[in-house]
């Protein structure tokens, strides 16, 4: 979903404030073995994203699920990716998530390995000490905690999720994999719903800086 995701927030107006939080997908003691009946269930998931967006999954992570006791947890990066929000920002938190999953699913990286996880902390450009110190602290992990209790408030059933609030009332955009259109189209939808006055598409969501963006399977850059 990334480059329509990110392709998406570049051409949103500045007065929409854009978060990512975890909603909590497996993590901690929801993790699952990745015994076959696991694995043959992300096969079929990974087989409707392939078709969807044309990104595959790499051998290499068929055969890290394929690795003995190998638990898949979401917890670890989850709690990686909140430690980035907060030692540099939501940008960098995007970044972060995104080359984490390329890291796992196409070179088969371990997400539960901390080493790992602060390479990829590195290349955004965190300080490797500070990100492993705040990943180990308690704190971060009672806010990546209140990152899911606040996705599950808001209403997130499926994942990836964006919800536009408005009003203290919350707007599915998508669950699961969305076109940039079908965003646009959704957001144009939430803010009728909620009263609020119409975008116009080509003045205020294609702005001049869309005209630059470059998005491919790997993701966007403006």
């Amino acid at each position: 979903m990334a480059p329509d995701l990110e392709a998406f927030y570049a051409t949103l107006p500045s007065d929409i404030y854009c978060e990512t939080i975890n909603g909590g997908l497996f993590p901690a003691k929801n993790a699952r073995v990745a015994d076959k009946s696991f694995r043959n269930y992300l096969k079929g998931a990974a087989q409707q994203v392939t078709e969807y967006t044309g990104q595959i999954f790499g051998d290499s992570f068929w055969s890290l699920l394929e690795t003995p006791n190998f638990r898949y947890d979401t917890e670890p990066s989850a709690r990686a990716s909140v430690a980035i929000k907060h030692l540099l920002n939501e940008a960098s938190m995007r970044s972060f998530i995104h080359d984490l999953q390329r890291a796992v699913f196409i070179e088969g990286k371990n997400p539960n390995d901390t080493e790992v996880l602060a390479d990829i902390a590195v290349q955004q450009g965190a300080d490797r000490e500070g990100f492993v110190t705040l990943f180990n602290d308690s704190k971060n992990t009672i806010e990546t905690h209140k990152e899911y209790m606040q996705a599950k408030q808001i209403g997130v059933t499926g994942f990836p999720a964006v919800i536009y609030i408005a009003n203290n009332k919350g707007y599915s955009l998508a669950t699961g994999y969305s076109r940039k259109d079908m965003l646009i189209n959704n957001l144009l939808w939430a803010r009728k719903e909620a009263g609020q006055t119409p975008i116009d598409i080509n003045k205020d969501l294609f702005r001049k800086n869309s005209a630059t963006l470059s998005c491919d399977s790997n993701g966007c850059s403006v």
